[in-house]
């Protein structure tokens, strides 16, 4: 009996460590990945950051341009085809390329793919733009404390 128990954890050991490590635990931290991605935003396999809004494509367009810019995000290219928006931005060390389509005319979703170089993905700029993108559609965005006091000051 002692050999088989100890056989059996040398076989899930060895399991667990090798090529299949990758497999055997995706069960386990897929759903902490996923509950892990915060506020409702999605990330695709294929690192793209995506949420779908209920705003029309105009409106999602116009609180994504006040993002770029409150955030410093320089959109360098914007391309209107069909119902769909393809904007190009960039940062020091980023190419952020976003993706408005228009599900219904109420329903849009947007899709962002931040990239360093080829191959590095920055997800957390991703959902950063699209939280921002979402918190432009509420309503002017106040102040920070900061740049009142500057105001007072004369700054």
């Amino acid at each position: 009996m002692r050999k088989l128990l100890t056989f059996l954890h040398v076989s899930v050991f060895l399991f667990l460590f090798g090529c299949a490590a990758p497999v055997a635990l995706l069960p386990v931290v897929l759903p902490g990945v996923i509950a892990g991605a915060g506020a409702g935003i999605s990330y695709t396999f294929t690192n793209i950051a995506y949420k779908t809004l209920t705003y029309p494509i105009e409106e999602v367009d116009r609180a994504n341009k006040d993002a770029l810019e409150r955030m410093s995000i320089n959109a360098v290219n914007r391309k209107v085809k069909n119902d769909n928006i393809k904007i190009k931005a960039e940062t020091r060390r980023l190419s952020v390329y976003i993706t408005l389509e228009s599900m219904t005319p109420t329903l849009t979703r947007i899709k962002v793919n931040a990239k360093r170089l080829l191959v590095f993905k920055d997800k957390t700029t991703a959902f950063e733009i699209i939280y921002q993108t979402e918190r432009s559609l509420l309503g002017p965005i106040p102040e920070a404390p900061a740049e009142k006091s500057q105001e007072r000051r004369g700054g």
